[in-house]
């Protein structure tokens, strides 16, 4: 074969090739994905709950509606349940529950019915051993539990009519100290 066949089944082949990728990549290939495209930002997603999940799939965290109010669950990798940010309180009164490994309610933070707020320590039945908190008036009030969550101390004031039920009203003041035996009744307070 000579030179100029050579030349033109080079050129041909370099038009037929030009031709063929131009006409290829119009229909076969969509728009470029670029990694700085804008995201379509939806205004309004309604949903009852949102889960976040890892990549094997187990829900880690939900944002939903729960015991009646809006709240978010986080969940260990096992899937048990840790902590919870809530309103659950007929009065949407806010509150955040800290679980054990089992997913026991062991600490609790949040406002009363009365927006007085709170703090709740529980042993590992998921008993109430420790409360703080102030009274409606607005008084501290500490107070310290048995295993059967019957009050065995407390600091701060103290409601004692309903302790001694003799039918006077009796408050402590805000610096008293009272211990309780497992009745209920009164063995020492100060003043």
């Amino acid at each position: 074969m000579d030179r100029k066949i050579y030349s033109l089944i080079l050129l041909f082949s370099l038009i037929g090739g030009l031709a063929g990728g131009i006409l290829a990549s119009h229909f076969f290939v969509t728009a470029p994905v670029l990694a700085a495209k804008t995201v379509e930002v939806q205004k309004i997603v309604a949903a009852e709950e949102f889960r976040l999940v890892d990549k094997e799939g187990r829900v880690l965290s939900a944002l939903g509606m729960y015991a009646g109010g809006p709240g978010i669950v986080l969940f260990s990798k096992t899937g048990q349940f840790r902590a919870v940010f809530s309103l659950t309180s007929a009065e949407e009164e806010p509150v955040l529950t800290f679980a054990d490994k089992d997913g026991i309610h062991r600490a609790t933070i949040g406002l009363g019915a009365k927006r007085q707020p709170y703090l709740a320590l529980r042993d590992e039945a998921g008993k109430e051993r420790i409360s703080l908190s102030l009274n409606d008036n607005g008084d501290p009030y500490l107070a310290l539990y048995d295993q059967e969550e019957n009050e065995r101390a407390v600091l701060g004031t103290l409601d004692l009519t309903k302790i001694k039920r003799t039918g006077t009203i009796e408050k402590s003041t805000i610096s008293s100290f009272v211990l309780l035996n497992k009745n209920g009744e009164i063995t020492w307070k100060a003043p």
